[in-house]
């Protein structure tokens, strides 16, 4: 923007008075001092004008600076959700009774099956583990869950199939029939299996 000057110092020059009136002289062409000082007025409000309308035009361009230059972003919120699974024993016999008829047909069924439910989120499955205490067995056949299970005289453990999409709850009825080892004997023995779960 170019700049505007403007010399005032004519204002304040010699002057006399005349027959119409105070009158001053700026070169050599007389020029009336109200005048002047009216154009004086007109030239101070014109440029109070323009610097109060660049001003305005400069405030209302600094927000849209500040938004053009604002960048935009995403919040990305991730979830892990944990492997799980329980397992409760709802019914479960105490002992089992071993007779000399099963000792001489070499193995023990269980007249009373076993109610676990399992309850698991993984799309996986599970692994059911049995873990077997007892010395008069040889091993265990178990029953529910879909072809017979054979465990050996330690346990063993069965993997099971998820029943659906995520958290979801299984009965399972088990029944067992006990292979009797050769140091077996009649008698009422403790309940020898002992069952936990794991997710896969």
């Amino acid at each position: 923007m170019n700049a505007l000057n403007i010399d005032f110092s004519f204002i304040n020059a010699p002057h006399h008075s005349g027959a119409d009136g105070v009158m001053g002289r700026c070169g050599s062409f007389p020029v009336a001092i109200p005048v002047l000082k009216n154009l004086r007025e007109t030239v101070f409000s014109a440029i109070r004008q323009t610097l109060a309308s660049v001003l305005a035009v400069s405030l209302l361009a600094t927000p849209l600076i500040s938004i053009a230059g604002s960048s935009e972003g995403q919040l990305l919120v991730s979830a892990t959700v944990l492997k799980h699974a329980s397992l409760q024993v709802l019914v479960q016999p105490a002992s089992v009774h071993v007779t000399a008829a099963d000792i001489a047909r070499g193995y023990v069924d269980v007249p009373n099956p076993a109610q676990v439910a399992v309850q698991s989120n993984t799309p996986n499955g599970y692994l059911l583990t049995f873990e077997s205490q007892g010395e008069f067995l040889r091993h265990t056949l178990v029953k529910g869950l879909g072809p017979d299970v054979q465990l050996g005289a330690s346990g063993g453990g069965v993997s099971q199939r998820a029943a659906g999409r995520g958290m979801s709850k299984t009965l399972l009825d088990l029944g067992f029939r006990f292979v009797l080892s050769d140091s077996a004997r009649q008698g009422v023995y403790a309940w020898p299996l002992r069952l936990s779960v794991a997710p896969l």
